[in-house]
């Protein structure tokens, strides 16, 4: 009587979870932008039937903000991909590190001083583009309306910005190709992205992405994010 190998290979293979490739990150991005276009076309055909101004008020910048994170991280929650190549990034014992926390003062200080360097000392950089691209001058100052620009700055932008710019796209890129291809390109794409001061973005891009290479989770440089935006939204009206 025959008896089966303890090397044999088994019947039906257990299926593989699917790699997170170039076409996975294209779609992401595709979906983030393409759901924000055609909701904005179905809000464009409601103003224009009904003589509202939906569209005017979501193009004023923190609702412009709000709409964008709210996307982004609606496709990261139900893209499942994107959801399993993220899940290990949330890694919350690095807060109990002391470490983590002088990676986030020294982060805030060299973006400190690099950006007074660029602002004050060259004059190479102009801070009035960040409050145009914000559009925070034509937004009504009333409390509610300052509890909602200081939120959609200083609390949601940054969780939308570092899970896609240093969960996904640097992630992506170290394990697909160095770390220091993830770290210089999604500081490079942050940097560029942010029209007014490149350099000085290129900068916090890259002290961001080193954290978060430094900690494993993406939490650190989440928290630091947060903490120089809103420096920001108080400076922007003060």
């Amino acid at each position: 009587m025959s008896t089966l190998s303890t090397n044999s290979e088994p019947v039906l293979n257990p299926k593989k979870k699917k790699e997170f490739t170039y076409f996975t990150l294209l779609l992401f991005i595709v979906l983030g932008f393409g759901l924000q276009i055609i909701a904005g076309i179905g809000v464009a055909i409601y103003d224009e039937v009904t003589g509202s101004n939906v569209t005017g008020i979501l193009l004023e910048g923190p609702y412009a903000l709000l709409v964008d994170a709210a996307f982004f991280l609606g496709v990261s929650l139900l893209y499942r991909p994107v959801r399993r190549f993220l899940k290990p990034m949330w890694n919350v014992s690095v807060l109990k590190e002391r470490k983590t926390y002088v990676y986030i003062v020294a982060g805030f200080l060299i973006v400190a001083a690099v950006q007074y360097m660029m602002l004050s000392l060259l004059n190479v950089e102009s801070a009035d583009q960040q409050q145009k691209d914000l559009n925070q001058g034509s937004f009504n100052q009333t409390l509610l309306s300052s509890w909602i620009f200081f939120i959609s700055v200083a609390v949601i932008t940054p969780i939308k910005e570092e899970l896609l710019y240093r969960g996904v796209l640097c992630g992506f890129l170290t394990k697909r190709h160095h770390v220091l291809v993830g770290i210089f390109v999604s500081a490079l794409v942050f940097g560029l992205l942010h029209i007014g001061f490149p350099i000085t973005a290129t900068v916090m891009g890259l002290v961001f992405a080193i954290i978060y290479y430094r900690t494993k989770s993406i939490f650190p440089s989440m928290i630091l994010h947060m903490l120089w935006n809103g420096l920001v939204s108080i400076t922007v009206f003060f």
